[in-house]
């Protein structure tokens, strides 16, 4: 069995060809699937969705996870206030297993500096307060993430699309952080990426697709879908010289542990 811990099958793009993409997940292999929110509105969409799907024809467990993306953070309290409602909603108590997508992006920075780092702050409040993982976006901005996480101690959760280098994997490790990997292994030309993701230890390890984003090769230009992410696994595989099995096994095992399911 593979899970993975970080898509987006709420979005539109799946809207009228989601039972093939169930069935063709089912068939890969691929039984347990985290859909994740990115701000109040979407976060909501993603929640319901689980709920919907929760007990579709094929037996996949879906769940879903309420945050507000670094992009976001401009919606402010009002938009925590609405993820503070989404978590204390008990309709949802069955499906919502993390919050996130949340963090810090300083390549975009369509939110500024200081509105993402309130943000963040506020999700890992929440975090520690529901006793819930979280799904971390981190991009260009290691250095802040890391100063502001250590104060957080009792927080675990995942960097989701880890593209950071072997320094950034010690300073994960270090804080007991899972890396999620997805299909940009397969086409990354960063060598110290490369090492990286080659460093991982399997109990540290997470598979994702990030889908409809990021289809792995040989899948590129297509709209990725979980059923792709044996391609990774495939590649992953070959890149630590672990077989396809013990992978699965682990990456299962430490979802199953990080999110509960």
């Amino acid at each position: 069995m593979i899970v993975d811990t970080h898509a987006h099958l709420h979005f539109e793009d799946f809207e009228n060809i989601i039972d093939g993409i169930f069935y063709n997940s089912l068939k890969s292999g691929v039984k347990k699937i985290i859909t994740v929110g990115t701000d109040d509105a979407d976060s909501r969409s993603a929640l319901n969705f689980a709920q919907a799907n929760s007990k579709n024809k094929y037996g996949l467990k879906i769940y879903a996870s309420a945050g507000i993306h670094p992009h976001e953070a401009k919606l402010g309290e009002d938009g925590l206030l609405t993820i503070k409602e989404l978590l204390d909603n008990p309709e949802y108590s069955k499906v919502l297993v993390a919050i996130g997508e949340c963090g810090l992006d300083y390549f975009k920075n369509f939110s500024s500096k200081e509105e993402q780092i309130i943000m963040l702050k506020w999700q890992l409040d929440l975090a520690q307060s529901y006793n819930l993982p979280v799904i971390f976006h981190i991009r260009e901005a290691w250095q802040d993430f890391y100063s502001i996480i250590k104060d957080y101690p009792k927080v675990r959760g995942v960097i989701h699309s880890f593209t950071g280098g072997e320094a950034e994997l010690e300073k994960a490790l270090d804080l007991k952080l899972y890396l999620g990997i997805n299909g940009i292994v397969t086409f990354s030309k960063d060598e110290d990426q490369i090492e990286a993701v080659k460093k991982i230890p399997l109990s540290n390890l997470l598979l994702e697709t990030d889908c409809p984003f990021l289809s792995p090769v040989p899948m590129r230009g297509k709209v990725n879908e979980p059923s792709y992410l044996t391609y990774t696994l495939d590649f992953l595989s070959k890149l630590k010289d672990v077989s396809v099995v013990n992978l699965s096994n682990a990456t299962t095992e430490n979802a199953e542990r990080l999110f509960g399911i």
